[in-house]
């Protein structure tokens, strides 16, 4: 089965993207073992591995409010250019800190379902599906 790897949606259409992405990954996770915080090494469980195009989609309620925030500053812009710019650079600076806690909550989940449970064994399945999600975050980031 042929995968596509989206790019981060624009703020326009992140709501309904967002939306799209995270019925898939509520599908993901109904059939998944564990949970995304991960449950590796109690009682067998497996953490959901996320390989879907979810990442690194704020919800859809975080990229409204930037959006908003964005639209504001450049609308100021004439009145303003210096607060705009400002605001436009503390905009930047809180997308890239969140985009970064979503890649490392992402890096988490992928480790915690590849490394060795209890028994000192990884199964070559739990390594396929975390292949798969590194290499969907890693082509998604790759892309942008």
């Amino acid at each position: 089965m042929a995968e596509t790897h989206d790019a981060i949606p624009a703020p326009r259409a992140a709501s309904a993207a967002s939306a799209a992405s995270a019925t898939r990954a509520k599908g993901a996770a109904g059939t998944a073992a564990g949970t995304a915080t991960g449950t590796a090494g109690t009682s067998g469980a497996i953490p959901e591995i996320p390989n879907g195009p979810t990442f690194p989609v704020l919800p859809p309620s975080e990229q409204d409010e930037l959006a908003r925030r964005l639209r504001s500053a450049v609308s100021g812009f004439v009145d303003a250019p210096r607060d705009a710019v400002e605001e436009a650079d503390l905009l930047l600076d809180e997308l890239s800190g969140r985009l970064a806690e979503l890649l490392a909550d992402r890096r988490r989940t992928l480790r915690d379902a590849w490394r060795e449970n209890e028994s000192g064994t990884v199964r070559t399945e739990d390594l396929r599906l975390a292949m798969r999600g590194y290499r969907n975050v890693l082509d998604r980031l790759l892309s942008i």
